[in-house]
């Protein structure tokens, strides 16, 4: 038994010596790997300060000199050692077509390894990105819950119905007509004490041609009041009882056809007397026909008396005589005056309460315009006839625009006013009826717009991870169609759809809505391949609520600003300058600005010290012109036509030192720091692009 457990005791301490063998492959793998790993992260590491170093460096080249931008980021990330086309290192610098001020710079490169190489791994491939933007983009057009809300231009249609009361006034007849048994019936057209007379009971005479249609006003709201009949200097004569002698009067309004009832004009003596049958606000006496003007035309109306003498108190010997036979109408009508007025209202929110007007309305020209319209981005076609330029828009975006929308609360909402293309008249003062949708040039085309709304996810810098939250998709697709109401006046394109009572026209249509708490932007989009031979613009407005504190909404980088204007001064938001942006330089940039007819100036109102003033500034043109030194105006138009049509001014604004120290906030401001644009013009519609931003040193997104 011994022997057997020695024997045991040697077999165990002979398997000892490959397990230690085997951990220290194990144990030498892991440092190897630990070492490789570790080498990678540093060299990782080293990769994205050489990233960022490029980044930031050639932002500040940007927009204009997109070649010196890229030249810059290559130059900084090879003084961090990697030189772009050496030892297999990618350097590729790329501006953002989004936001042409922000810089992207990948460098991707091998990062080789020590121990790995045992197992065949000479290299890893590494890779690193970053983005700076020299100059951030502030809020712009707004510091409300709503963006982009302009005068509202319409037709003010006034109705006024007035009531006129008359009458023909007594007209005797020129015709008596044949077959009736009076003596000299002709006698009563004239009081002359010559009379027409009957003595045989019952004998009837008629009488037409009275005139009376002509003289009854011929409208559609004429009404019969009254008729009389009206016997003057009658009498009898003879000899015997003479204490009920009467005349029967009836009418007619249809030739003799039918009469009315008849009625008697009560006892007449040898004293010559005036009887009327009648009343001038009733017709009823004469049974239930209800007269119109019709009735009363020479061929339709008469008039039958009929000599009564046979009673007991009236001898035959009695014979009438008449003198003078007339009648009269009396009737009533209404006039209808309209006037229309061509004036400007305000557009009610979705609750109902007033939204003052911002001075402008938002807007997007299609693909197939022209970037000389006012739209810098969204059109495809430029104007090669003016200097230095080409067919092509060499600005041309499809991704369209941005505008931030911030909830602050849950149950969140953004409605769009007026989303659908629906052409409107002529305001007769050069801009559009409505908040001025049209077709700029050539045939009236479909038109496209989308309205998307994406999450942001919190990372307002980089689009790249938000998610679509909501669109409009095709709901306002290869739309032509023109508003026939009247009130936008008269289209310039007869036999269009009708939108005029469209549900998405002149109203607010729901984006999204059940919203958490969040940061949002909404894109505006006309590059739709359907739009591609359109030449045309659409405006609208944003609105946004929700059950937090001051939700907001405002352009973002750059927006269009569609301008509907009568005549006289626009005052609207520009952009929010904050206090920590002292002694630094806001750079308006402005894309085709005043191009209307006549005299056109712009002014620049800063809110420092707690009251707007005129803001000092340069400005410079890309057609060579510059202002001689500090403006506090540009005049961009006059009658001889506009001064920048096509063309980029940018504007430069020195803030002090000590801007926003005593406060930023004017009397009637809710928000600091919102400065504003005054722009005084002689009538038209005009449409810029705004960009606003602070320029000073480069910032790493």
């Amino acid at each position: 038994m011994e022997g057997t457990t020695q024997a045991r005791r040697r077999g165990q301490d002979g398997q000892a010596l490959p397990l230690f063998v085997l951990m220290i492959f194990v144990l030498t793998g892991s440092v190897a790997v630990v070492t490789d790993v570790s080498w990678f992260w540093v060299n990782q590491q080293k990769m994205q300060r050489a990233a960022d170093a490029g980044a930031l460096a050639g932002a500040v080249y940007l927009p204009g000199n997109v070649t010196a931008a890229y030249s810059a980021a290559r130059a900084a990330t090879k003084q961090n050692g990697y030189t772009d086309g050496l030892a297999g290192v990618v350097v590729t610098p790329v501006q953002d077509p989004a936001n042409r001020r922000r810089l992207g710079v990948t460098v991707a490169g091998p990062v080789g390894t020590y121990f790995a190489r045992v197992f065949g791994m000479n290299q890893i491939a590494a890779k690193a990105g970053s983005k700076a933007e020299f100059t951030l983009p502030v809020p712009m057009g707004s510091p409300q819950n709503y963006y982009g809300v302009g005068d509202f231009v319409y037709n003010q249609v006034t109705t006024n119905t007035t009531s006129t009361s008359t009458d023909t006034n007594w007209r005797v007849p020129t015709v008596a007509v044949a077959g009736g048994a009076w003596t000299s019936p002709g006698s009563v057209y004239v009081n002359d004490d010559v009379w027409a007379s009957e003595s045989t009971n019952g004998e009837a005479q008629q009488w037409n041609a009275f005139g009376l249609q002509a003289l009854i006003q011929n409208d559609p709201t004429t009404v019969i009041d009254g008729l009389q009949v009206r016997l003057t200097d009658v009498s009898i004569t003879g000899s015997g009882t003479a204490t009920n002698c009467q005349v029967r009067v009836e009418t007619s309004w249809n030739g003799g056809v039918n009469w009315s009832t008849q009625q008697l004009t009560g006892a007449i003596t040898a004293a010559a007397s005036t009887k009327t049958l009648g009343v001038d606000t009733s017709y009823a006496s004469w049974g239930a026909h209800a007269w119109t003007r019709a009735d009363f035309s020479d061929a339709n109306f008469r008039v039958r008396l009929t000599w009564i003498d046979g009673t007991a108190s009236c001898a035959s010997t009695q014979a009438v005589k008449l003198d003078l036979l007339d009648v009269r109408v009396d009737f009533h009508y209404s006039t209808t005056t309209t006037t229309t007025t061509t004036t400007t209202g305000s557009v009610a929110s979705p609750t109902g309460s007033t939204l003052s007007s911002q001075g402008f309305w938002g807007a997007v020209i299609t693909r197939g315009g022209n970037r000389e319209n006012g739209d810098e981005f969204s059109p495809a076609n430029d104007n090669p006839g003016i200097s230095g330029h080409t067919a092509t828009n060499p600005e041309y975006d499809a991704s369209g625009y941005d505008y931030t929308v911030i909830t602050n609360g849950a149950n969140g909402q953004v409605k769009v006013y007026d989303p659908t293309f629906c052409e409107t008249g002529a305001n007769g003062s050069g801009g559009f009826m409505g908040a001025g949708d049209h077709w700029i040039a050539g045939s009236a085309n479909g038109v496209t717009t989308v309205f998307s709304l994406w999450n942001e996810n919190g990372t307002a810098y980089d689009t790249a991870d938000d998610t679509l939250v909501a669109t409009s998709g095709a709901t306002f697709s290869n739309e032509i169609q023109a508003d026939y109401s009247g009130a936008m006046g008269t289209p310039g394109h007869p036999g269009l759809t009708n939108c005029g009572g469209s549900a998405y026209h002149n109203a607010w249509w729901t984006l999204a809505s059940n919203l958490a708490a969040g940061r949002y932007r909404v894109n505006v989009n006309t590059s739709s391949a359907s739009n591609l031979s359109t030449n045309a613009e659409n405006m609208w407005s944003l609105w946004v609520n929700a059950s937090g504190s001051a939700p907001q909404v405002y352009g973002e980088a750059k927006m269009v600003a569609y301008n509907n204007l009568l005549g006289g001064t626009q005052l609207f938001y520009l952009a929010q300058i904050d206090a920590a942006n002292a002694g630094k330089t806001v750079e308006i940039t402005l894309f085709d600005p005043g191009d209307v007819s006549g005299n056109a100036f712009l002014k620049i109102k800063s809110p420092n010290g707690n009251a707007y003033n005129y803001a000092s500034f340069t400005w410079s043109a890309d057609d060579g012109t510059s202002s001689p030194g500090a403006v506090t105006q540009i005049q961009t138009a006059s009658a001889g036509g506009s001064f920048f049509n096509d063309r980029v001014i940018i504007m430069d604004i020195s803030l002090p030192n000590t801007y926003g120290s005593t406060g930023l906030t004017p009397a009637g401001e809710t928000q600091a720091g919102w400065w504003k644009i005054e722009y005084t013009v002689s009538g038209g519609n005009d449409t810029t692009t705004w960009q606003v931003g602070i320029r000073g040193s480069p910032v790493h997104l």
